[in-house]
């Protein structure tokens, strides 16, 4: 064998060495890799419960890898206490590396006896921002077991929710909902509204409102007026009736909206709170529900930031619906269906009612030029105050015109010698003008807006009022375009076109469905708005509880991301 062939096996046999080194090299590069990512992705896992430096090792000893670390396991933010005690965090980043010395078999020849091998793992884990709406309902269907139900899930999703996530990251709003939907003054005050309500805050939006997405804080809103349908006059004697609850709008702080707040024991004590009452308007809390989440409302909240309604850490919401990395959630949830919902119409809601009232006398006057544009002069009818007074010196009725120039109590009336035969209508048959007698009027007259009018006169008696002093045909037409009513198949049509909105395009809001115990109109509603199958829920009893809990880890599993 000639040297030329020898010197070819040697190398032959080198370089087949050195790969076989090199495969060797490889194969434990990459061993101590897989198992190094393995051990920060998990450490990085904001649902993990041990610390995170603590993870790190105990993968790594189960390779027996752990002597490879080098130096101390990189985690930011702190995410244990000294104690070992896991702390709450929005992002978690975990950076650690290792080096293992590989021997060479082969290389050693060449006085190479190990090489190094040098890995890094960084692992991050971060929350987007969540903004949820829950929409709850509070009717009176909710009576009983189902409230008590829905308080404890509520409270429990709460929880669920601030378990694993930085109070900074998520918020919480919460709509409670019936006839209506109260809405707290330091909200109302910042929206333009016309007319007004002594005891209470709510919008009546109008169809073309609840029918869109967007909330236009340019446009004038007319606020709900204290209002009843049946029933007598609620005047007391002297003034103004007390408070008194209002069918549609109630004035607790239960029943108002809670805009995205974080505290959550103050969230359960106002869960606690509800109570049930009233009919259904799952539309109403809906349009508040996206108005909550619509970023055009950002300037309302951002003045309860600065007013220190709602925590700072919320700067800069309701996010962008599109474009941003922030999670938008509403959760719907209704025992029923859409009932009947009644307001006062324009212009009956707003301005001057051309009603009068005295206090001190239980007196009300009614412009009838208010009510009959033909007339030219001022007529005021008084009413409950009598036309005629007897003067048992003469034997004669003294008699007053049934219309007067100004509301009673604003200044004084003439009355005059009747000669002839009176008649209980207030007609008499000869009344002789040349006769004449001022008398003075007790009191004070108040002219009424139609809110104020609103406060204490039933709808019943607006009509009787008008009814006595502008004739019937008159009154009946108020009667009926006074107020209009929306029934369920209208309202049902305003939701669907609102979850449709929601979930359409980029903006794709979530939203969770939940049909507790409700009827098959309701049921279909909810099916309508979900956002897919797995969204939607018609739990029974205390399964409620369950359905919240998943809904809460749903979201905690979508909201990561890698």
């Amino acid at each position: 064998m000639t040297i030329l062939t020898l010197s070819l096996i040697l190398i032959i046999f080198t370089v087949s060495g050195f790969a076989v080194d090199m495969m060797r090299y490889d194969h434990e590069r990459a061993r101590l890799q897989y198992s190094l990512d393995r051990a920060v992705l998990a450490a990085a896992d904001l649902q993990q419960d041990l610390c995170p430096k603590d993870v790190v090792q105990d993968y790594l000893v189960k390779e027996n890898l752990d002597e490879f670390l080098d130096g101390e396991v990189k985690v930011t933010p702190k995410s244990c206490d000294d104690d070992g005690n896991k702390l709450i965090v929005g992002k978690r980043r975990v950076e650690a590396s290792a080096t293992m010395p590989v021997g060479m078999h082969f290389m050693q020849w060449w006085d190479v006896d190990s090489i190094d091998v040098n890995v890094v793992s960084v692992a991050e884990e971060s929350i987007g921002n969540v903004e949820i709406a829950m929409v709850l309902d509070v009717s009176g269907s909710m009576r009983g077991s189902r409230l008590t139900n829905l308080k404890g899930a509520a409270k429990s999703f709460v929880t669920k929710m601030y378990e694993n996530t930085s109070s900074d990251k998520l918020s919480i709003s919460i709509i409670p909902y019936a006839t209506q939907v109260g809405v707290p003054s330091a909200v109302m005050n910042q929206l333009t509204t016309a007319g007004s309500n002594r005891f209470a805050n709510c919008i009546d939006f109008e169809a073309e409102d609840l029918a869109a997405g967007s909330f236009d804080l340019s446009k004038t809103y007319y606020q709900s007026l204290y209002y009843s349908r049946y029933g007598g006059d609620q005047r007391p004697s002297g003034g103004f009736s007390s408070p008194r609850i209002d069918e549609r709008c109630r004035s607790e702080a239960s029943r108002q909206l809670v805009v995205h707040q974080n505290n959550e024991t103050n969230l359960h004590t106002y869960i606690d709170s509800f109570y049930a009452r009233d009919n259904t308007s799952i539309n109403v809390g809906m349009k508040w529900a996206l108005t909550l989440l619509d970023e055009n409302f950002r300037p309302v909240v951002s003045n309860m930031i600065t007013a220190g309604q709602v925590p700072a850490d919320f700067a800069g919401r309701p996010a962008d619906s599109v474009g941003s990395d922030t999670m938008k959630v509403i959760v719907l949830m209704t025992d029923g269906e859409n009932t009947s919902r009644t307001w006062v119409e324009p212009p009956y809601n707003n301005g001057q009612s051309g009603i009068w009232w005295n206090g001190d006398e239980d007196v009300y006057s009614v412009n009838v030029n208010h009510y009959d544009e033909d007339e030219d002069s001022f007529k005021y009818a008084w009413l409950g105050v009598d036309r005629a007074y007897w003067d048992s010196s003469r034997g004669r009725y003294w008699v007053r015109d049934e219309f007067q120039d100004h509301a009673f109590g604003n200044g004084d009336f003439n009355v005059y010698l009747c000669r002839g035969n009176y008649y209980s209508s207030g007609y008499c048959d000869n009344l002789d003008r040349s006769e004449v007698r001022q008398l003075d009027e007790d009191g004070s007259a108040l002219s009424l807006t139609w809110p104020a009018l609103w406060e204490r006169t039933s709808r019943y008696e607006i009509y009787q009022l008008l009814y006595d002093s502008v004739g019937s045909s008159d009154a009946y037409n108020w009667y009926y375009a006074a107020t209009e009513t929306e029934n369920r198949s209208a309202k049902d049509d305003q939701v669907e076109a609102m979850c449709d909105y929601a979930k359409s395009g980029a903006r794709n809001i979530l939203i969770f469905s939940v049909a507790y115990e409700a009827t098959t109109n309701g049921r279909n509603l909810l099916w309508y708005c979900k956002s897919d199958e797995n969204a939607y829920f018609a739990p029974k009893g205390s399964e409620i509880g369950e359905v919240f809990d998943d809904i809460a880890a749903s979201i905690q599993n979508l909201r990561l991301t890698q």
